[in-house]
C-alpha cells in the first residue's frame, strides 16, 4: 500500500544526474523503483543495451539496435577538452559473507547472508527482529550496496504533510549519518537534495501534494571529472529519519593504467545524433532536443554488472520540447573508440 502511494507522482527517484523521466517511460521507471534500486542511488529510465553480452572491460558499449536520436538541436559551443584521458583499473569487491556481514553491521542489520544471487550478484541480509523490518544488499559484482527500511521508505498513504527536514537540515543529517559509518571519504562531495517519494489527492474541490521523503545524493570526482551513474545517496523521512542509505561507487587503483585518446566533441555529438548512446532511450516523439550543455566525465556500470576499467564518457544534457511541453534530458556517449582499449584485458 505504502508503495502504491508513492508510485502515484514519485517522480524525482532519479539516479545521480538522471532527471530525464518522460511520460513514456513513467512504467519504466516505477519497475526500477520496485527493485529497490538507486543513483546515489536511484533508479533508471532507460533500457540498456550491449553489443554482445557483458563488455568484459566494462566500458560504455555502442548498442546493437539504435533507437530514434530526435531532432537534435545544439545551443552550446563545444567544450575544450585534452586529446587523451587516464583509464582507471578497477578493484574487485571482496565478497566475502564477513565483508557483506561488516558493512551491514554499520547499518545494524543483523541475520544470515543469503546469496548472492548468480544472475545479478545480489547478496541480501533480511532483520526481522525490529518493528519495521531492515534490508540489506551487497552487489558482489561492483561492491555496491544498499539498507533499507522499505515500509518507511515507500510510506503507506498520508492524511498530513510530514515534518521532513528543511533542505541544509537533510544535507547536514545525511553527511553526519554517513560520516559515522565512514562511508563518506574526502574525495565525495554533495551534490543536492530532492524529493524522494511525494503523495498527490484531488477532490472536485480541492489538491493536495505531500512530500514523503527526501533524497540526498553525493558524487564523486576523477582528477576534476565527475564519475556518471553512480554515487553515495540516503533517504530521509519524518524528524529526520534516515530509512535508506547506499553507494553505487566501484573502488579502482588510483594508479591510471595508461592515457586513450578520446573523440573530439563535434564526433561525439555526430554519435548522439545517430543514436549511438551508452544507454538505449525508450521510444521518443520530441519536436526537438535542445542540447544546452555537453561536458566529459566517467562512467560506471550498472551495480550488477562487472567492470574492469573506468573510462571517460561525454554527457549531453538540455531540453527536450514537445507538444509544448518539455523536460530536461540526460544522454551519454562513449568518449572512446574501441580500438583504444582493444589491448586491455
Amino acid at each position: 500500500m505504502g508503495f502504491a502511494a508513492c508510485v502515484k507522482v514519485l517522480i524525482a527517484m532519479m539516479g545521480t544526474r538522471e532527471k530525464t523521466m518522460n511520460r513514456k517511460a513513467l512504467l519504466t521507471g516505477f519497475t526500477v523503483i520496485a527493485l529497490g534500486i538507486i543513483v546515489a542511488g536511484g533508479g533508471l529510465i532507460y533500457l540498456q543495451q550491449t553489443a554482445s553480452g557483458t563488455d568484459t572491460l566494462g566500458t560504455p558499449s555502442i548498442p546493437n539496435i539504435l533507437g530514434p536520436s530526435g531532432p537534435y538541436i545544439l545551443a552550446v559551443p563545444f567544450p575544450d577538452v585534452n586529446d587523451s584521458y587516464p583509464v582507471y583499473r578497477t578493484v574487485p569487491p571482496d565478497t566475502s559473507a564477513e565483508e557483506i556481514r561488516r558493512i551491514g553491521n554499520l547499518f545494524g542489520v543483523s541475520g544470515d547472508v543469503k546469496g548472492p544471487q548468480t544472475s545479478n550478484g545480489e547478496a541480501k541480509i533480511v532483520d526481522d527482529s525490529k518493528g519495521s523490518a531492515e534490508r540489506f544488499y551487497y552487489y558482489t559484482n561492483s561492491g555496491a550496496f544498499r539498507y533499507s527500511i522499505p515500509e518507511k521508505e515507500y510510506p503507506n498513504t498520508p492524511d498530513r504533510q510530514p515534518n521532513l527536514p528543511s533542505d541544509e537540515e537533510a544535507r547536514v543529517i545525511a553527511a553526519t549519518y554517513l560520516k559515522e559509518r565512514g562511508l563518506l571519504p574526502e574525495d565525495v562531495h554533495f551534490e543536492e537534495v530532492r524529493i524522494g517519494c511525494s503523495y498527490e489527492s484531488s477532490t472536485l474541490t480541492s489538491h493536495t501534494v505531500y512530500t514523503l521523503t527526501k533524497q540526498v545524493s553525493f558524487i564523486k570526482e576523477i582528477q576534476g571529472l565527475q564519475v556518471y551513474h553512480a554515487g553515495v545517496g540516503v533517504t530521509i523521512v519524518e524528524n529526520g529519519e534516515v530509512v535508506s542509505a547506499g553507494s553505487t561507487l566501484r573502488k579502482f587503483d588510483p594508479k591510471p593504467v595508461r592515457d586513450v585518446k578520446i573523440v573530439t566533441p563535434e564526433q561525439a555529438y555526430q554519435r548522439l545524433s545517430s543514436g549511438d548512446v551508452v544507454i538505449q532511450p525508450l521510444s521518443e516523439d520530441y519536436d526537438k532536443i535542445v542540447v544546452t550543455n555537453i561536458s566529459l566525465g566517467y562512467w560506471m556500470e550498472t551495480k550488477t554488472e562487472p567492470q574492469k576499467y573506468i573510462v571517460p564518457v561525454y554527457v549531453f544534457s538540455g531540453l527536450a520540447v514537445w507538444d509544448g511541453k518539455s523536460e530536461e534530458i540526460v544522454r551519454y556517449v562513449s568518449a572512446i573508440d574501441p580500438a583504444e582499449v582493444q589491448d586491455l584485458t
